[in-house]
């Protein structure tokens, strides 16, 4: 049977055999769409909102749970302009369904603070990115916060069927407060990120069949 859903599948991984054969150079779009000429090469399926997949195994259920992680500037780690490495490790198996960050002065801010100063979104003030424990990217590059970050009252969308991470598996995050940040003093700040995620348990974690 044919997946549609390539690496999006947890059951995208099939035992080698010889039908496979390894392939150097990475195909085209135009290679990638279906071979089957009864079917259409290619269909639509929606983007937005994230619609991960849910087991159809009866012993396997879901769960909603919201990692996070984030800096202060108390952090010994952390400099303005400079980028801290924080790392987000899932026991269970999940897929990551959005992304919120903010930014916050944890103190009263001079009166030269970054606000005062025309900044109207929070997440202007540091750049973020993200990638697997395998190197494989969610970010390909650094950028403002804003672009690839929401907010609780806007969750910024992970889009198709969300991003998959493996038990035991780790989110390494990218976080680089901007200099635009200093307000003179300098006044306490933080920064958070928060997961939205939804979690697959079982059906390993009981006796049985599956």
């Amino acid at each position: 049977m044919s997946n549609p859903y390539g690496y999006a599948n947890p059951n995208h991984m099939q035992a080698a055999g010889q039908q496979n054969s390894a392939v150097v150079s990475q195909p085209s779009i135009g290679q990638m769409g279906g071979q089957n000429p009864n079917q259409p090469s290619w269909f639509r399926f929606p983007f937005f909102p994230t619609a991960p997949f849910y087991s159809t195994n009866p012993n396997v259920s879901t769960q909603v749970r919201y990692y996070s992680t984030g800096i202060t500037n108390a952090d010994t780690d952390v400099t303005l302009g400079q980028e801290t490495i924080r790392t987000v490790t899932f026991d269970i198996p999940a897929r990551v369904i959005a992304i919120n960050a903010a930014f916050a002065y944890t103190a009263v801010p001079g009166a030269n603070n970054a606000f005062a100063r025309g900044i109207t979104n929070p997440l202007d003030l540091f750049l973020f990115r993200m990638e697997y424990t395998t190197g494989d990217r969610l970010h390909i590059n650094s950028r403002l916060a804003s672009t690839v970050c929401g907010s609780a009252e806007n969750p910024s969308e992970i889009g198709g069927v969300g991003y998959t991470v493996d038990q035991g598996a780790s989110l390494i995050c990218g976080i680089t407060p901007l200099a635009t940040i200093n307000d003179g003093v300098p006044t306490a700040y933080r920064i958070d990120v928060t997961f939205h995620c939804l979690e697959m348990r079982g059906s390993a974690n009981f006796v049985g069949g599956r």
